[in-house]
C-alpha cells in the first residue's frame, strides 16, 4: 500500500515541474514578444526571471491573455487534472487510515 506521505510528494514534485514548465513557456514568450517599447521587454523579462512563477502568473495574466491567438487551455487542464486526481488519492487513502486506541 502507497503511503500518503509519498503520494504527498509525488504530488508536490509533479506540482513544481508544471510549475517550471509554464515558467519557461512564459520566459520564452517574454523574450520572443514584440512589445511597443524595447524597455517594456527588459522588464517582463526581469519581472519573470527574478520572482518566477508568481511572475510568470503575473505576466500571464497580464500580457499572454490578451493575445488571442495564444492558448494554455492544455496547461490549465493538466494543472486541473492533478488536483482533482490528487484530492481523489487524498480520499481514498484517507479512508483506509484505521485509528488505534
Amino acid at each position: 500500500m502507497i503511503d500518503l506521505s509519498v503520494l504527498t510528494i509525488i504530488f508536490l514534485i509533479l506540482m513544481v515541474v508544471l510549475g517550471f514548465v509554464f515558467w519557461v513557456i512564459m520566459l520564452v514568450d517574454s523574450a520572443q514578444r514584440k512589445f511597443k517599447q524595447s524597455s517594456e521587454k527588459i522588464v517582463w523579462l526581469l519581472v519573470v526571471i527574478l520572482t518566477g512563477t508568481v511572475g510568470a502568473l503575473i505576466y500571464y495574466f497580464i500580457v499572454y491573455m490578451k493575445d488571442k491567438n495564444k492558448s494554455m487551455k492544455w496547461f490549465w487542464w493538466i494543472f486541473f487534472s492533478l488536483i482533482v486526481v490528487a484530492f481523489v488519492l487524498f480520499l481514498i487513502l484517507a479512508s483506509q487510515i484505521v485509528y488505534v486506541d
